[in-house]
């Protein structure tokens, strides 16, 4: 059986926000016995403090963030269906006219183009967790995304995907040693991936 010495500070930054708060809590009576002067504990304090509120902070605001994307993405679906159903109920009316559908940006229009000019935009951003990959669909509807980690030679295929950003939780490789991570990706058209790769992008995920 191997042993591996896990560090006391949490890795996750949403679980050091509890144990900053723990040591801002208990300083005061462990550190004197343990040789922390007075200057020393009130700096523990402030330190502890501070990430704790910093780490609170983020975790309302992370909340929020959440709750605003519920309400937008029910929306999307609740009243952007009340405007479509009104869209279909003047464009069925007698007096309809382009100009009239035009001028209230309820008249799609047709563009030509080929699909193997087609090239996607990647941007990656790391959390704890995940990564996410940001992407462009230009005038398809779907995209598959690849990965690797850099300096191996396959790529995985790890998903389709339709609304930007394509969330990748897959865990590290090795437990606790940040990998380096290498995405690509290519639009589909629901049976087969058409168009040009995308750039490689690169980022550090550290899990």
């Amino acid at each position: 059986m191997k042993k591996q010495h896990v560090h006391f500070v949490p890795r996750s930054h949403a679980e050091r926000g509890p144990w900053a708060g723990n040591v801002k809590e208990k300083i005061a009576v462990i550190g004197p016995m343990l040789g922390l002067d007075a200057v020393w504990v009130t700096r523990v304090e402030t330190a502890a403090g501070n990430i704790q509120n910093k780490v609170d902070t983020v975790e309302v605001r992370k909340r929020d963030l959440e709750s605003a994307v519920a309400a937008k993405n029910q929306s999307m679906e609740e009243d952007l269906m009340v405007i479509l159903n009104a869209a279909g109920i003047m464009k069925r009316h007698p007096d309809y006219r382009e100009q009239l559908g035009s001028d209230l940006g309820i008249v799609g229009y047709t563009v030509q183009f080929d699909e193997k000019d087609l090239k996607p935009t990647l941007k990656l951003r790391a959390f704890e967790g995940k990564v996410e990959v940001s992407f462009n669909l230009q005038l398809m509807n779907s995209i598959t995304i690849y990965s690797r980690i850099k300096g191996t030679l396959g790529w995985e295929k790890i998903g389709n995907d339709k609304a930007s950003p394509f969330i990748d939780t897959r865990p590290l490789v090795l437990a606790n040693q940040p990998e380096i991570r290498e995405y690509r990706g290519c639009y589909f058209d629901g049976k087969e991936d058409v168009g040009q790769m995308s750039s490689i992008e690169t980022i550090v995920f550290a899990g």
